[in-house]
């Protein structure tokens, strides 16, 4: 029988493929337009709902140590990759416009960052876990922010979108990876009773 450890593990795993995937294909839809934007928002919601067990363990192993901080850390993560595949989601369903929905999207991402920060800094505070994961976290979650920021600021040429992509790129795959195979070879303890 599967845990759910196990389920997060595969999620993280498939979550940090569907990274790679979705930058490659959002640099091919800026460069060339369509097919690929419809591609990478596929993939993005590929992303969000793979991640939210990765959130859900994340939030059992820090509850052992911040109780309630623990579960709204774990809530506003989930919110947000809900919120970003939603979002995604009626871009593949045509439901809305790329225009209509960038600011939306990108509050949702900026949401997903902010949980990314606050995950990585209670796991860093509590040594949750182990390296290089909290920084990995933290970065990733700056990553996100960056990129919200710098498509306000001044769209996907911004100083701010490229680097926070690139930040999100390496630190959330990183993250991602590391954790699934983490959780598959069953060297984090998940307290199974806090899920």
């Amino acid at each position: 029988m599967t845990t759910f450890a196990e389920l997060a593990g595969w999620s993280a795993l498939v979550a940090a493929v569907a990274t790679v995937v979705g930058a490659a294909l959002l640099m091919l839809f800026f460069a060339r337009g369509e097919p690929w934007g419809t591609l990478n928002d596929v993939a993005s919601v590929i992303l969000m709902v793979a991640t939210i067990p990765v959130a859900i363990v994340i939030g059992a192993i820090e509850l052992e140590r911040f109780n309630m901080i623990a579960l709204v850390v774990a809530a506003i993560g989930v919110m947000g990759m809900l919120l970003a595949a939603g979002f995604q989601g009626a871009l593949v369903a045509r439901v809305r416009t790329y225009e209509q929905l960038l600011s939306r999207t990108l509050g949702a991402g900026a949401v997903v960052g902010v949980w990314y920060v606050l995950a990585g800094l209670l796991a860093l505070e509590g040594r949750l876990l182990p390296p290089p994961l909290p920084p990995l976290a933290i970065a990733s979650g700056v990553g996100f922010i960056a990129i919200g920021y710098g498509f306000a600021a001044g769209g996907q040429n911004h100083s701010a979108s490229k680097a926070g992509g690139v930040v999100l790129l390496l630190g959330s795959t990183s993250f991602l990876g590391l954790i699934g195979f983490r959780l598959l070879i069953g060297d984090l303890v998940v307290p199974v009773w806090n899920l």
